[in-house]
């Protein structure tokens, strides 16, 4: 009895530890954490933007403290984007006041597209993400984590009364743009289901820089075990 007790939380602990390697399945390049590594070390090696880094791997932290030795990062995936067409290079001298007049973007959307960077240094964040190919994420598609809410009646960031059967996605701060897409058409999939969902709410808290939040009823229609899988991996295109 014993060993078929130990057996069984073996066969458990490992299907435990496989589910967070789903999510990478399609990373297309990837990167061993070496001692004295840091976010920092990392995009500048990769050339990968801060970014695309956390929005790629959103188990490392906003403060990048929680690197392991030996942990592997995805740093590219197919047939998606991380989200950063537009990437700078920081040079001797830069700061984020002259990268944002250089670059015509603003110090809200630079922070929120960055987040390792502080109130005023580029120090920790070599190369930068500033949107989006073009200037914007129309016909795009995004890798990120969906997790899901109850409007209950409750009136969402772009003003409409929200039910929680409503087909609905609360944008990340990343990709909210001051509300400028606000009532456009968001396409999700999620193993072989996709929904159409329109935008009308603002998401603060959500996980990574592609993350969004579905309504329940949305959420249902996506993942019928949604209640038992909590978060997934999905694939969203602004359209």
């Amino acid at each position: 009895m014993f060993f078929k007790v130990v057996a069984a939380l073996l066969v458990a602990s490992i299907a435990v530890s496989a589910s967070p390697l789903e999510a990478r399945q399609s990373c297309t390049k990837s990167y061993t954490v070496v001692s004295g590594d840091t976010c920092a070390a990392i995009e500048a090696k990769e050339g990968v933007s801060d970014a695309t880094l956390h929005a790629l791997n959103p188990s490392i932290n906003s403060g990048c403290t929680n690197l392991q030795i030996g942990q592997v990062l995805c740093l590219s995936t197919s047939g998606t984007s991380s989200g950063c067409g537009n990437t700078y290079t920081v040079v001797s001298g830069d700061t984020c006041s002259a990268i944002e007049a250089k670059e015509g973007i603003s110090d809200a959307t630079l922070h929120s597209l960055n987040p390792s960077i502080n109130v005023a240094s580029t120090a920790a964040a070599p190369v930068l993400c500033l949107g989006s190919a073009g200037g914007g994420t129309g016909g795009q598609s995004f890798t990120g984590l969906a997790t899901y809410y109850y409007p209950n009646g409750g009136t969402g960031a772009c003003g409409t009364v929200l039910q929680n059967s409503d087909f609905i996605v609360a944008l990340g701060t990343a990709h909210w743009d001051n509300g400028a897409h606000c009532g456009e058409t968001v396409s999700v999939q999620y193993k072989s289901t996709t929904i159409q969902v329109k935008v009308e709410d603002l998401c603060p808290g959500c996980q990574g820089t592609n993350g969004i939040d579905l309504s329940s009823g949305a959420m249902a229609a996506l993942d019928p075990n949604y209640i038992n899988d909590g978060v997934i991996s999905v694939v969203w295109t602004l359209e």
